[in-house]
């Protein structure tokens, strides 16, 4: 963190490059080439082969990119299981694993690299390696002397053989020095077992779905043919220390090797021992391979960096750009997914198109709830994907949940395209990082939780889910899980709880109940700042906010109602709906319109909106119809069946209708839209849940909801008024934007609003849309709020309002006063949302708030105890601060550094306080470096996480620099000073940044700051001493005695 590089962009244009300047062209070519040598050990040699030999080969719709035969090797390691869970326990764990990785890895990839082999994939704790097959005679290198074998004298075995024979030598070498290699760590040796084939290869790219967090398309490579088959038999069959061969690769090379133990159970298999050494040994074998290595001339170079880039994960790249990659090593808390799919066959003509469609799909339903898919590969049974849930920049407090959900969307995928499929999740604390050496690696996860998903796929019914208890421990009310017979695993004494999950279907009614009372959607929704609480508990959240007049979301609410806030209309009793309404004077419910509710999550929109509607319904006598989407992805149809069950529920209010909600909807629009009653039917009775419903079926249930429900309106607010209220949820969703519900949601809005509300003409009453969301997109119903002044941005409450609002929640007596340090502290922290300061007062009442209660048990005052000492970091199980934890982890690398370092100072910070770390003034860093620091912190100020303050008035160095830059240019922009002053931000920031960081910071600002000030002074008087005549010493005693010498004379 103390030393990030700064950002790098693509370099410009050739125009461009002819007019920049010197310095600012090696800028760009340094730090794209720093990134280059970072990136290049994410990518097989194989891939940039292809690319030199054919420069369409990795074009993104390209799936075969390279075809042709070879040695395929996989090896196996044991001990990495026992390795990770001792680590896992303690604080250091990632940073001693990553250096055991580093160790065991850099010596094997060597191995690999001098034989020639590329290391495709990584797989838990095995790697698969695959020797091509060259014909090194036709080599330009090749000097005709010795052959490719390495032996002089002995004739050329032919370029698979060759392949084959450094695959076996290869082997032989990597157990002689790797072989029960210890870790250092409680007795741990990691060994290896492997198997090698032969035969066709195909390497192929699929994908090519955008991930949320990045514009870039991700793309998974892989190899297939059927050496893995051959691999996957033969592997097994070794022992530790051993390596098996298949027949097909046995044939090859039975003259040049030595056979050990026939395996008993296959003896068409071999054991090899060691190499025939009258005839080839590994090290001449490795020589000859090393003499005809022509694969330097094939890299890629910095100009295909976008086409490297699509095969890295956007975090793991951006930190390679900013040279901070060892940071992505961590102990984390993820939810893992293993899925076994079956019934493609990769090697068919139709198979490489059918395996681009499924792996697509799958990243479109994982991307879709947050998520990252980390490896795809292709073995003798089947397809094998993981994803994982909770990598940055994707980390969220509910990815347990997100991970299930993700599951049900994809078994939809495997079932549309009559596929198998397995299913296992599990969660937990893992390793997650990079894996390999500096010439090859790859982000993974490692870890008790990545081995359990696995035994948790394996032993789950086709097209079902296995979950462990971790998991089901963590998810949301959304899901319903059913206990399984537990399990026992290798490595586990005790059996293991499982699960499998279903998705819990909706089935509360909203709208205006048959009793004369509202069910807002947000009562049905199972995510939410209050989705524990019952109806009544909701109302009493409304009253307890509504009731601070001073808030000024409640104060304009009541402006455009036309009336005070009323406590008696929220008490969970029928309604008293008026027969004729009494609409006030001007606004919105006088003449129809739009309002927008827009806000952060718990600021108060959910309660403004149910005391709007609640009112209208009983002072106006406005109906209150309902629509909403999310938090969660796929909710089309739920937003048409809301808007149409309550539809249905103001008729039923007004007239008599059949007890049958579909039989009611024939009733009141069978004769118009009778070609129209199955989809009613369908979306009515929930026959086609989200997860059997393909998208575009789900659009055109919507589609037909929409209009149905516009005619039925249009005909009821001839009558009475309407309001409908509107709802998108994000959630704890961090790029929403990205989302396809989002642009559904908003083209239904803009389709209710020309259709509905602004076609309203003079003879109907009024019609009213209430749009509640985070944040607003450019819409024709947002334009309209804007004119019409009815857009309320809602804030927090003041210190005042929040006093009033604590004293409510504790239940003080009117008379009680909160304590000036806990109000001032919870006012500091949550800044007014109410939401937050609930989970406050929640966290504090354990050991720092004292209820001191009377004789009847009332409570009669509060003190506060040690409100100074307390660490809001430690509350990672609150939304506040679990969502700030994951606003934190989406930052960029250079962002989230700048931040973490803007903590280490208790007050202002300039930028070169911060550069001082990084890039800074006195090591000659070009000012690009600074720009780009700057740039990252004006980001911050956007997000409102960093805020630009007065200098203070103490800091000699800002009048110093200010007074001589004013002195040769007096339009000189001023010093500027920076702080974090959220104190939610500051604490649960500094968290992060270890103790030893923090000293580097502010030590090297203070060096910074020293210079800065000393500096100049210093040098100024050096060059005013130098411009003086200056006679050396002995040049002045010389002539000193030549003076007295001749005064003497």
């Amino acid at each position: 963190m103390t030393n990030p590089k700064t950002s790098v962009a693509e370099l410009p244009s050739d125009e461009v490059v002819q007019n920049m300047d010197t310095n600012v062209l090696s800028w760009f070519k340094k730090r794209n080439g720093d990134t280059l040598k970072g990136a290049l050990a994410f990518v097989p040699w194989v891939l940039q082969q292809s690319h030199a030999e054919r420069a369409d080969s990795l074009n993104e719709k390209q799936i075969v990119v390279h075809q042709g035969e070879g040695a395929v090797v996989f090896s196996d390691a044991s001990g990495f299981t026992a390795l990770t869970e001792r680590l896992a326990k303690r604080s250091d764990g990632a940073e001693l694993l990553s250096k055991c990785l580093t160790d065991f890895f850099t010596p094997l990839i060597d191995l690999i690299n001098a034989y020639r082999g590329d290391v495709i994939k990584f797989s838990g704790d095995a790697l698969t390696v695959y020797f091509p097959a060259f014909d090194d005679t036709k080599s330009p290198k090749y000097n005709n002397v010795v052959p490719p074998h390495g032996t002089w004298g002995l004739p050329d075995l032919g370029p698979m053989a060759t392949a084959v024979l450094r695959a076996c030598a290869c082997c032989i070498e990597i157990h002689k020095r790797l072989h029960m290699f210890d870790t250092g760590i409680d007795g741990v040796f990691l060994c290896l077992h492997i198997g090698v084939g032969c035969g066709d290869v195909h390497i192929l790219q699929v994908g090519g779905a955008v991930p949320p967090e990045t514009h870039v398309p991700r793309l998974e490579y892989f190899i297939a043919g059927p050496p893995l088959e051959q691999i996957a038999e033969a592997e097994p069959l070794a022992k530790n220390g051993e390596t098996c061969l298949s027949p097909q690769a046995w044939k090859h090379v039975k003259s040049c090797v030595m056979e050990g133990e026939t395996p008993e159970l296959r003896p068409e298999f071999h054991l090899l021992t060691r190499m025939d050494e009258q005839q080839y040994t590994f090290p001449t074998v490795k020589h000859a391979a090393q003499e005809n290595d022509n694969r330097a001339a094939q890299q890629f170079s910095s100009f295909h960096l976008p086409i490297i880039r699509r095969y890295i994960p956007s975090a793991v790249y951006k930190q390679i750009e900013c040279g901070t990659l060892t940071y992505v090593n961590e102990m984390r808390n993820i939810s893992v997914i293993f899925i076994s799919g079956i019934g493609l066959n990769v090697m068919s003509e139709t198979g490489p198109a059918q395996v681009q469609e499924l792996v697509a799909s799958v990243q479109k339903a994982c991307y879709q709830h947050e998520g990252t898919l980390n490896k795809f590969l292709i073995n003798d049974k089947g397809m094998l994907f993981l994803l994982v849930f909770g990598l940055p920049p994707l980390v969220h407090t509910d990815d347990p949940t997100r991970a299930v959900l993700a599951c049900f969307d994809m078994v939809k995928v495997f079932k549309r395209l009559q596929l198998g499929g397995r299913f296992g999740v599990a969660t937990g604390k893992t390793y997650c990082g990079v894996r390999g050496s500096a010439r090859r690696m790859e982000y993974t996860v490692l870890g008790d939780c990545v081995n359990l998903s696995v035994q948790l796929m394996r032993r789950a019914p086709k097209l079902k889910i296995l979950c462990d208890d971790k998991t089901k421990l963590r998810c949301s009310t959304e899901i319903i899980f059913n206990a399984m017979a537990p399990i026992k695993v290798k490595g586990k004494s005790a059996s293991i709880p499982i699960f499998q999950p279903a998705a819990k279907e909706a089935d509360g009614f909203v709208g205006l109940t048959s009793e004369m009372k509202i069910a807002f959607p947000w009562y049905e929704s199972p995510f939410g700042d209050m989705s524990s609480l019952t109806a009544g508990e909701y109302q009493e959240a409304v009253i307890r906010l509504c009731s601070i007049n001073s808030w000024q979301g409640i104060r304009r609410a009541c402006e455009m109602l036309g009336g005070d806030f009323q406590n008696k209309i929220h008490n969970d009793q029928p309604l008293p709906i008026p027969e004729h309404g009494s609409l006030p004077l001007s606004g919105p419910f006088a003449k129809g319109g739009v309002i927008v509710l827009e806000g952060p999550t718990g600021i108060g929109k959910t309660e403004v909106a149910e005391h709007m509607v609640t009112h209208a319904l009983v002072t106006f006598r406005a109906f209150p119809v309902f629509g909403s989407m999310g938090p969660r992805p796929g909710d089309a149809v739920k937003l048409g069946a809301q808007l149409l069950e309550s539809t249905i529920g103001i008729f039923r209010a007004t007239r008599s209708l059949p007890a049958d909600q579909f039989e009611a909807v024939k009733a009141i629009a069978g004769a118009k839209f009778s070609d129209k009653l199955p989809s009613l039917k369908q979306m009515i009775e929930k026959e086609g849940s989200k997860d059997q419903l393909s998208n575009e079926k789900s659009k055109e249930l919507l589609e037909t909801a929409l209009e149905v429900v516009v005619h039925l309106l249009t005909e009821f607010s001839q009558s009475s008024s309407v309001i409908m209220t509107l709802q998108f949820e994000y959630g704890t969703s961090l790029f929403p934007k990205k989302f396809e519900d989002q642009t559904i949601f908003w083209n239904a809005v803009t389709s209710l609003y020309n259709r509905f509300i602004k076609s309203q003409p003079a003879t109907s009453k009024p019609r009213v849309m209430i749009l509640v969301c985070r944040d607003r997109p450019w819409n024709a119903a947002v334009e309209h709020a804007m004119s019409t002044n009815t857009l309320l941005s809602l804030d927090g409450l003041d210190e005042d309002a929040i006093s009033q609002y604590v004293s409510s929640y504790l239940n003080l007596p009117p008379d009680s006063l909160v304590p000036p340090p806990l109000r001032y502290f919870v006012s500091q922290v949550t800044l007014g949302n109410p939401l937050h300061i609930r989970e406050t007062i929640d966290e504090l009442i354990v050991h720092h708030i004292q209820l001191n209660q009377g004789a009847g048990g009332q409570i009669r005052s509060v003190e506060a105890k040690d409100i100074d000492k307390v660490n809001v970091s430690e509350w990672g199980h609150t939304q506040m601060v679990g969502n700030t934890i994951c606003r934190l982890e989406a930052l960029d690398p250079l962002e989230s550094a700048v931040l973490k370092m803007s903590t280490c100072f208790v007050g202002a910070f300039t930028l070169g306080d911060l550069a001082a770390s990084t890039c800074p003034r006195w090591a000659d860093s070009t000012n690009l470096d600074f720009l780009l620091l700057f740039q990252a912190i004006r980001n911050l100020q956007h997000v409102d996480m960093l805020e630009s303050v007065d200098p203070p008035t103490d800091d000699l160095r800002s009048l110093a620099i200010e007074g001589a830059a004013e002195a040769t240019n007096p339009n000189a922009r001023k010093l500027q000073y920076f702080q974090t002053r959220n104190l939610l931000i500051r604490q649960v920031a500094g968290a992060m940044v270890l103790e030893v960081q923090k000293k580097a910071v502010k030590r090297q600002a203070l060096i910074d700051r020293a210079l800065l000030r000393e500096l100049p002074i210093k040098m100024a008087k050096l060059a005013a001493k130098r411009k003086q005549q200056h006679i050396p010493w002995y040049y002045e005693r010389e002539i000193g005695r030549h003076i007295e010498f001749s005064v003497t004379m």
